[in-house]
């Protein structure tokens, strides 16, 4: 059947993949009739009318929201549970008020401006499809040294990882259930949080899964949804974070995508009343289901794919560009299409000299055929028909967008936002291994010698200088593209 199985891991990418899979389901509805591209990214239940995502979803419990406790598996320790069960002291119990999910916004509502983007508190706020309870798990870091249960560091994360590991196989219950539930499986798609714990939590994860299925290739989004990359990766535990995650990526993953919000694309959805995690992990979601759309109609394998972007392996770190809105036009070439309509989800600089693998998408565009023609015909594939599906409960900022992408949403920021509800936009998108990586990887680099100048332990200088040394290596490599 083709079947992805799909990873997230903390907050950020969890913004992101519940718009991703609001998205798929809205695609899923608009194509009854094809059955297996809809168990491609969703298991069939047993009476054979519900389907839930192939996924795993990893957060802290406070981070499920309107997912109640009973929805929600927990990594906590049995032993200590049970002992809890036979404390003879005195015990007071708390309970927090139940929290529900907000409903869409009512015609009244958008009349007086009061969206579903304003009263978004959790990524489970804007929940279109039902989870398997197997495939929901609270991680925290209460047990290994952190008395709130946060992980705050890659390496808090690794650790509770091999402290969960240590104890039982974290492979065991939701994730073997949803392999052994495929027939055909292509691969894992997984998201990740940039920085922070769950970035350390899942680059141990996935290297687990990467050693027990080695030829099945790994996607692996690195998500931050509030910031810019430039701007994530100047602070100094960040940007050392940061590293640690993208050379992870670089060894366990069959290829890496940033994804950030681009810096010229805060100030419209701040404009519109989107400007949090709601509204720019909507841009981002786009992303990911752009990349999903091949695979689940068939015209394309992962394996293909992450050979044609990597080069069969040489390079690692891909790009997304997109451009929600765009059309085609024969007067545009290749490189004007590049550097003036996509939008690169790092702001990485990408130049169509300077590409070395590259994957192209479009719905209801011209931009496949063109680039093919003019650049990249290895890369070269059908257009598919129809354009994004975008659920009700999408970010109003893709409401109404011009040819130009947000170019007009740019000039229209100060204005009220639209309330006509539009469901579908063409996308067009470009996925590649770039020159432009190299200024990204380059700054990594000199924060981290910066990093190492200060008074640290040995091991952590040692860690440092490691670091640098792989990246010393990629930098070359993408230097050395166009």
């Amino acid at each position: 059947m083709r079947e992805i199985i799909t990873l997230q891991f903390g907050e950020h990418a969890n913004y992101v993949g519940m718009h991703f899979w609001n998205m798929a389901q809205r695609q899923a509805e608009a194509n009854r009739s094809d059955a297996a591209s809809k168990h491609v990214l969703f298991s069939e239940q047993a009476r054979g009318e519900e389907y839930r995502p192939r996924a795993l979803v990893f957060d802290r419990g406070e981070g499920f929201g309107s997912l109640g406790h009973a929805d929600v598996q927990s990594t906590g320790d049995d032993e200590r549970d049970r002992e809890d069960a036979q404390w003879g002291g005195t015990t007071e119990v708390h309970r927090q008020q139940p929290y529900s999910q907000p409903q869409p916004a009512t015609e009244q509502q958008q009349q007086q401006h009061q969206p579903l983007d304003r009263r978004v508190r959790f990524w489970s706020d804007y929940r279109q499809v039902a989870f398997d309870s197997q495939s929901l798990t609270t991680v925290s870091g209460v047990e290994f040294g952190n008395s709130l249960g946060e992980m705050t560091t890659f390496d808090e994360g690794s650790r509770v990882f091999s402290g969960t590991d240590a104890r039982g196989d974290v492979l065991e219950d939701g994730f073997r259930k949803h392999v052994e539930a495929c027939d055909r499986m292509q691969g894992f798609q997984a998201l990740a949080d940039a920085s922070g714990g769950f970035a350390g939590y899942a680059a141990a994860f996935v290297e687990r899964v990467r050693d027990e299925f080695p030829k099945s290739p790994v996607v692996l989004y690195s998500v931050d949804a509030a910031a810019t990359r430039d701007a994530v990766s100047t602070a100094g535990r960040r940007a050392v974070d940061i590293a640690m995650a993208t050379v992870a990526a670089l060894e366990n993953a069959s290829v890496g995508v940033s994804l950030y919000t681009p810096s010229h694309v805060r100030d419209p959805l701040a404009g519109v009343g989107g400007g949090d995690l709601f509204g720019t992990s909507g841009l981002l979601a786009m992303n990911v289901a752009q990349w999903a759309q091949p695979l689940v109609e068939g015209s394309r394998m992962m394996d293909d794919v992450v050979a044609l972007v990597t080069q069969q392996s040489h390079l690692r770190l891909a790009e997304s560009l997109i451009s929600p809105g765009l059309r085609g036009s024969d007067a545009m070439t290749a490189a004007d299409v590049i550097g003036s309509r996509l939008t690169a989800c790092s702001d990485a600089l990408i130049s169509a000299g300077g590409l070395g693998g590259a994957f192209v998408v479009d719905r209801g565009t011209e931009l496949g055929d063109m680039l093919a023609d003019r650049l990249f015909e290895p890369a070269r594939m059908r257009s598919i028909e129809g354009c994004a599906m975008l659920p009700t409960t999408f970010p109003r900022i893709f409401r109404g967008i011009g040819v130009d992408g947000f170019a007009e949403q740019k000039q229209k920021q100060q204005q009220p936002p639209e309330t006509v509800a539009v469901d579908q936009v063409c996308v067009a998108g470009l996925l590649c291994t770039a020159h432009g990586t190299s200024g990204h990887l380059q700054h990594l680099h000199s924060v981290l010698s910066a990093e190492g100048s200060r008074h640290l332990k040995d091991y952590e200088r040692d860690s440092i200088r490691e670091l640098r040394r792989v990246l010393d290596g990629e930098i070359d490599k993408y230097m050395d593209i166009g």
